[in-house]
């Protein structure tokens, strides 16, 4: 099985960061890939339901549409930030099978970063259009993904870096408990993952590499590998992969260009001042921010506060529009 979208976090500075210790992925890492790596926890930053309970696929679209609207309703009245103290718990039956798998004892962590309160806002994001075909599609049995994922894709509707503001936003608590999966020693090596390893992880890796100081160049850059390789996977793909090939087949969904990180780590300083605002905003102490710090950068390159500064698009020569 060839893996997708795998790497070594440290490539993106190896002058600053530390190597073998954070990896980041798509959701398709086989077991001797993760033998060989040594890996010894997983952190899987999709929604996850365990239910052996199949979904009756006879039930009445109007069914889905209702819960849906009724959920997206508690959402936009719930959208104040919750601080996140809650220690993540290993799933024992992923872990299980991961050892079933792989023969090694592998701790997996789930810690879906896109909750409801992000998901309304997404929601609410989009054009009408897109809704009222996303709530038509419903109706019929659909389930929205189909429409507000391409929707998400488009710059002209919303964009990666508006689906990147809501998770920052609104997914804050799920943000610390991926943090602090990390804060624990016996959890390393780690790797992270999401679905095509470019949102969601994207986002969370954003986070680490401000905080050790990393060049925002360099964060550009390395977020922009990820279409390359999801590019790659999509042309030549794996008969054994698993990956969600349906949404790659479109050009945009692999879509990872610099200029939708810059905007994400502006909006980012636009809104919380710095990095470490935003950790501390969500519930992570600065003794905190230290241990990550510690762990992931090398002796001599821990930085006491992050140098993030306002960017210049006139100096940059930054185009605010994400296609480019």
């Amino acid at each position: 099985m060839e893996e997708v979208n795998l790497r070594d976090v440290s490539e993106a500075a190896p002058d600053r960061l530390r190597s073998k210790i954070v990896y980041r992925s798509s959701e398709v890492v086989g077991p001797e890939k993760l033998s060989k790596l040594g890996i010894k926890s997983i952190v899987d930053l999709r929604e996850t339901k365990h239910s052996s309970i199949k979904d009756d696929q006879d039930a009445k679209g109007r069914q889905r549409v209702f819960g849906f609207i009724s959920k997206v309703s508690r959402t936009a009245l719930t959208w104040a930030t919750q601080r996140a103290n809650a220690e993540a718990e290993p799933c024992k039956r992923c872990s299980r099978r991961i050892h079933d798998e792989s023969g090694e004892q592998i701790k997996v962590y789930h810690a879906g970063i896109m909750q409801p309160r992000a998901k309304g806002a997404v929601f609410w994001l989009m054009p009408a259009r897109v809704k009222l075909k996303a709530i038509g599609g419903m109706l019929k049995g659909r389930g929205p993904k189909a429409v507000v994922q391409p929707a998400v894709a488009n710059p002209e509707e919303m964009g990666y870096s508006g689906l990147y503001a809501a998770i920052l936003s609104h997914g804050k608590s799920r943000v610390a408990i991926a943090l602090r999966i990390l804060m624990v020693e016996e959890n390393f090596p780690v790797v992270i993952h999401c679905t095509h390893g470019k949102d969601r992880t994207g986002v969370i890796i954003m986070l680490l590499l401000l905080l050790c100081n990393v060049s925002t160049e360099a964060i550009e850059e390395d977020y922009a590998r990820s279409e390359g390789n999801l590019n790659h996977a999509k042309d030549k793909p794996d008969p054994d992969m698993q990956l969600e090939n349906s949404f790659m087949k479109a050009s945009n969904i692999t879509k990872s260009s610099p200029k939708t990180m810059s905007k994400t780590i502006q909006h980012l300083v636009d809104q919380y001042g710095s990095p470490e605002n935003y950790i501390r905003e969500i519930g992570i102490s600065d003794e905190e921010i230290g241990v990550l710090r510690k762990k992931l950068c090398k002796e001599g390159q821990r930085p006491t506060k992050s140098t993030a500064v306002n960017y210049n698009d006139a100096d940059r020569g930054a185009q605010s529009d994400e296609r480019e």
